[in-house]
């Protein structure tokens, strides 16, 4: 594996997302029920709740600004990646039900920016390219002449080598451990010329940090989930960088604003609503 560089950029919520997020996650909250473990367990009902506010989160429409912020320095270089989520950006009332139907929405955006406001050399990586279309973007992007950044989904999740990716930029938020350390590996394959990778990570936060000691004591719990789930792969993926001490400046801006250090840190891996439920 090769070394990489960490950098977590805080966005956040809009307020309409906010309020969306603070009604599903009252939902939620309803939807626990004792499984036979004695344990409380989320119903179906609170699955899809909680599946739709993950997309929510993933969606994030201050990530397109921060993406398009933060991908400047690099619109003239190749072997870029951008890991979009399965969701869409603004439409808070839609009944999400496929993901087909909404895992457009985010990464046609990007690639609008990228590609036709930036001009950069861009191509969209998702389950509609077959397996031939894939070989052919595959080779295009180790070259880096013609394509110089795919624009993926989750199939990279799918086992697809590409040691070249030198330059990531995560806007999917996934909670799931196994699912951001899996995405973190493939970006670290061994390449030549590849003596590091880059690693920017979109941390969606509720608001803004300087607005959080003014919450009340109940909405500082419902944005808890959402904070320390973001933070536990913010840690993770600090833990091991080059600059972690960097990274970890903004990790523990983050943990002040909302008195996380009464918390085991360690032991948050996907943080979820239960113990609102006891």
């Amino acid at each position: 594996m090769t070394k990489y560089k960490y950098y977590p950029v805080i966005v956040t919520l809009e307020d309409e997302e906010r309020e969306r997020y603070d009604a599903l996650t009252i939902q939620i909250q309803k939807c626990f029920i004792k499984n036979k473990k004695g344990k409380f367990a989320l119903n179906e009902k609170g699955k899809r709740l909680a599946l739709t506010r993950a997309r929510l989160v993933a969606g994030a429409v201050n990530k397109l600004a921060a993406l398009e912020r933060e991908i400047l320095p690099y619109i003239h270089d190749k072997h870029i990646l951008v890991y979009c989520g399965a969701t869409t950006i603004t439409d808070f009332n839609q009944d999400y039900t496929t993901i087909e139907e909404e895992e457009l929405r985010q990464i046609d955006a990007v690639t609008s920016i990228l590609g036709n406001k930036l001009n950069m050399k861009v191509s969209q990586f998702t389950s509609n390219e077959d397996i031939e279309e894939r070989v052919i973007l595959k080779n295009e992007f180790s070259k880096g002449d013609n394509l110089q950044a795919l624009i993926a989904i989750k199939c990279l999740d799918e086992g697809i080598n590409i040691p070249k990716i030198k330059v990531v930029f995560i806007l999917a938020s996934t909670t799931n451990p196994k699912e951001y350390i899996q995405r973190r590996g493939r970006v670290l394959r061994l390449a030549e010329g590849k003596d590091y990778a880059e690693i920017y990570d979109f941390i969606t936060l509720p608001r803004k940090l300087e607005k959080v000691p003014s919450l009340t004591e109940e909405r500082m719990k419902r944005e808890l989930t959402l904070v320390k789930n973001e933070l536990s792969r913010a840690k993770e993926f600090a833990r091991l960088a080059m600059n972690g001490s960097q990274a970890n400046i903004i990790i523990d801006d983050i943990i002040e604003a909302y008195d996380l250090q009464k918390y085991d840190i360690e032991n948050w891996e996907g943080f979820s609503d239960e113990y609102k439920s006891e």
